[in-house]
């Protein structure tokens, strides 16, 4: 890539291409655009910091000698030094076990970190959730409902799916007014943020039905979508708030008394009109806290129905906080956006591609013909697998018939979904073999060849220096989460948002499998990302001080711009 001018090429061609998009948005008079802009024309600065770092790991700069076409090996040289890459594999048969103290010190790690994921059970929102139907059991209810309204739900293609509505948001207004306990409690009590939804459709036709329920199985609402040509009545809005409130206190049970109505729309239709209505409770969620201001500085939770024609359908409930409140924490600012975006692709754009172009740069060296492309190929294949059962047993294809447009035909949707996930295999394929490949080659470069065992047959104490690894590592890893996040609790920060940890693979069609898969494709991902980083810094960065400096950096660049306050910050940084 060097000798034939590719890699100039295409610094010069990404390096202009970002000066120009980066210009042409910052002339925008909208200030997201003109942020953006400003990180994309920065990230131009890329190239600059790759030679600033191969300038300071070198000492210099780089002789240019086997640029020329003297320095390209003949193919009797290349022979002549294939005997020397086998006399050297066949010299490294050691392995440096773990000394005693070590395999010692990783059997406290498992102890200790035993203890405290046992005894430190801290908070956090959603914990409350209790699942008594799965998705099978919620579809089979969801049927004997469509029955119930003269629907035959065979004639219809169905997506069950479990819906994780909670607004991140209004999660850290409530836990900063009634803490993580009063939020599980509204939430399990007045205003469910986890639910069943079964979609009933049909291919290309706009009308259909979904069906919600419960954590329990129980009815929660039914929604109909019509289409716009669809005839039905055309009430008035005084006839549809008396619709819809008699389905509130004969369906819902619900004493308006205590239900303030806020908002009202009414939308004409070519053969009907359709309302949307919202209520409000009168007792706000966060009474008794500090704030002592009207109703618009409490958080309330509201009801919101539709009128279609006649119909009184849509049914759905949600918090309300105060806008002000939402803008606050909401808005950006153009030191935050840089933080957020600019570190990262500095530090995570910039090792990459420094790791990988020094990767490709000796590809021909001794180091990269001893990477054991078999080897890491089987590996590769391991994670195909587990991306395949990832795809067959998950909720990918619920989802993908939940997120389905009835405005295009479903074999075009089932078509070019099907092809994007036949796409992204070989590029799991092809990611794994790479991030390993890098790691072994930085890994032998860094600490030798006697490391890092790479031939057919590898000492049984590897794979027990392995195990205490992977178990004393674990196990600390999972001490030290719960000790975070119990110490979190004593230590109150204000945060930006706080997502609910509900779970996940809860409508996968067989959920073990589906974890089994993700567990086991995220592991080799992540094992090779942290392998092949830390093998670079240790091979090419010599000097302590960048060593320091890219660990700051990295961990800023984990940190990113979700903060909330300085604490905040800090609490995330350390």
């Amino acid at each position: 890539m060097l000798r034939w001018g590719i890699a100039a090429t295409l610094i010069w061609h990404y390096t202009v291409d970002a000066l120009l998009v980066g210009l042409l948005l910052i002339r925008s008079n909208s200030l997201y655009f003109k942020t953006s802009g400003l990180v994309v024309a920065a990230a131009a600065v890329a190239p600059l910091g790759f030679a600033c770092i191969s300038y300071l790991t070198r000492g210099g700069f780089e002789t240019d000698e086997d640029l020329l076409n003297r320095a390209e090996r003949t193919p009797e040289a290349v022979v002549t030094s294939e005997p020397e890459a086998v006399v050297s594999e066949t010299k490294s048969s050691g392995y440096s076990a773990l000394a005693p103290r070590i395999i010692g010190f990783l059997g406290v790690c498992l102890l200790a970190g035993g203890v405290l994921a046992w005894r430190l059970k801290p908070q956090s929102i959603g914990e409350y959730l209790t699942l008594t139907v799965n998705a099978r059991t919620a579809q089979t209810r969801a049927d004997e409902i469509m029955r119930k309204r003269g629907l035959d739900p065979s004639s219809y293609y169905r997506a069950t799916v479990f819906a994780d509505i909670a607004d991140s948001v209004v999660n850290e207004f409530l836990r900063r007014r009634v803490g993580t306990a009063g939020v599980n409690a509204i939430y399990a009590e007045r205003v469910p943020a986890a639910l069943w939804r079964v979609r009933y459709f049909r291919d290309s036709q706009p009308e259909e039905y979904a069906v919600v329920l419960r954590p329990d199985g129980a009815l929660h609402s039914v929604w109909h979508t019509l289409a716009e040509e669809t005839p039905g009545a055309s009430l008035t809005k005084d006839e549809a708030v008396a619709r819809a409130e008699k389905f509130l206190r004969e369906e819902k049970k619900l004493d308006l008394k205590n239900w303030t109505q806020v908002d009202s729309n009414s939308e004409k239709q070519p053969h009907r009109i359709d309302h949307s209505l919202t209520w409000q409770q009168n007792e706000s969620l966060d009474r008794g806290t500090s704030p002592s201001g009207g109703t618009e500085e409490h958080a309330h939770a509201r009801i919101e129905v539709h009128v279609l024609g006649d119909e009184v359908t849509n049914y759905r409930t949600y918090v309300k906080i105060p806008d002000d409140w939402r803008r606050k924490q909401e808005e950006g600012s153009l030191f935050r956006t840089i933080f957020n975006f600019g570190v990262r692709v500095l530090f995570f754009g910039g090792l990459g591609l420094t790791a990988l172009i020094l990767f490709l740069k000796n590809l021909r060296s001794e180091t990269a013909r001893s990477i054991p492309w078999k080897r890491i190929g089987r590996w590769s294949m391991v994670g195909l697998v587990a991306y395949a059962l990832e795809i067959a047993f998950g909720n990918a294809y619920p989802n993908i018939l939940n997120g389905y447009k009835t405005a295009i035909s479903l074999k075009m949707w089932l078509g070019t979904s099907a092809i994007v996930e036949l796409l992204f295999a070989p590029v799991v394929l092809g990611g794994i073999g790479l991030l390993f490949g890098v790691a072994w080659f930085y890994g032998r470069r860094a600490f030798g060849e006697g490391d890092l065992p790479g031939g057919a047959r590898v000492p049984g104490i590897y794979y027990r220096d392995a195990l205490c690894i992977g178990l004393g590592g674990a196990g600390g890893l999972a001490g030290l989460q719960r000790f975070f996040s119990a110490a979190a609790t004593r230590w109150p920060t204000l945060h930006r948002s706080v997502a609910a940890a509900f779970g996940q693979d809860y409508d996968a069609s067989l959920p073990a499998a589906s974890i089994l898969g993700w567990s086991l494709l995220h592991s080799l991902l992540m094992t090779g990302l942290v392998v092949a980083a830390a093998s670079f810094v240790a091979a090419q960065v010599r000097r302590p001080a960048l060593r320091i400096l890219l660990l700051l950096a990295g961990s800023l660049s984990l940190v990113g711009g979700g903060w909330g306050s300085p604490t905040d910050f800090a609490q995330r940084f350390f």
